[in-house]
């Protein structure tokens, strides 16, 4: 029989020992991660981790995932929601030609490199399916688009952009950079292993755009209308449809600062199987 597991990553705010004081709380991420959870609960999902700002270390995101890269099978599900801030750092393998930066998420104890992530995924069999959601600022040129500006401007603005500026991720990074550089020499050198599961990613927002979140709402903008489309899993229809509904709903706000468009793209193996399924649907 087929089965699920899922992991839920949340956080409000990160340690200050480690990216310094200027990195702006969050009020929604721990909530996102915990609807996104009762998702995964509401479809059967064999286990669900659920970590939440401090307890969403680097060792503990990894170990998640690799613990579930261990027990997956071929048909099998791994759900990852990620709500944070995004970051950057410097590339230095060459695999970032476009702005030559790799992009990260913000756990708690130190940044998660694109390059990380991308080396987990070959750790899982073929024919295992993974939908991830990142409700934060995703892509390398997401951070070429904000490394003009230090995000001053919108310091008295209840919008909260879900990335770290310029000037505070060149701080961070220079304030680790023995941290960043072991991580790093990793990938220097090393063949990139292939990626044999199929992987969903619906992020919050297109590569040049930032994603946010409001003080005082329940979720992030992304995370809530997801939550609106899917409906408590009355939603009916494949994947690609429901992206483009929650697309469609966030393109529509008229209030945010800069227009925020969700982005859908596949890694991995392509399966038009997972593409014809309902979101969130372990059996096929």
């Amino acid at each position: 029989m087929k089965k699920g597991i899922s992991i839920h990553i949340g956080l409000n705010y990160v340690d200050e020992e480690h990216y310094g004081t200027e990195v702006s709380p969050l009020e929604t991420c721990e909530q996102d991660a915990k609807d996104m959870q009762e998702i995964a609960l509401d479809q059967n999902f064999k286990s669900t981790y659920l970590l939440l700002s401090e307890n969403a270390t680097r060792d503990a995101v990894k170990a998640a995932i690799k613990s579930a890269s261990k027990e997956l099978r071929s048909g099998d599900m791994l759900m990852l929601s990620y709500s944070g801030h995004g970051g950057f750092v410097p590339d230095t393998n060459g695999d970032e030609e476009d702005d030559s930066l790799d992009e990260t998420w913000c756990l708690y104890d130190g940044q998660l490199i694109d390059d990380e992530l991308f080396e987990l995924w070959a750790k899982f069999k073929k024919g295992v399916r993974i939908v991830m959601l990142s409700d934060s600022c995703h892509s390398g040129t997401v951070a070429k688009a904000n490394n003009l500006r230090d995000g001053k401007e919108e310091e008295n603005s209840i919008f909260k952009k879900k990335l770290l500026s310029y000037s505070v991720a060149k701080s961070v990074y220079y304030g680790n950079k023995s941290f960043y550089e072991k991580i790093e020499k990793r990938f220097a050198n090393k063949k990139t292993k292939e990626v044999k599961a199929s992987i969903k990613l619906l992020a919050a927002c297109q590569d040049p755009q930032v994603s946010y979140t409001i003080p005082f709402a329940r979720n992030s903008i992304f995370t809530e209308h997801l939550l609106k489309v899917w409906n408590k899993g009355q939603f009916v229809g494949t994947y690609e449809a429901f992206f483009d509904a929650v697309k469609e709903n966030v393109e529509a706000l008229n209030f945010l600062p800069t227009k925020q468009t969700p982005n859908l793209y596949d890694v991995g193996r392509e399966s038009e199987d997972f593409n014809k399924q309902k979101p969130f649907q372990i059996y096929e």
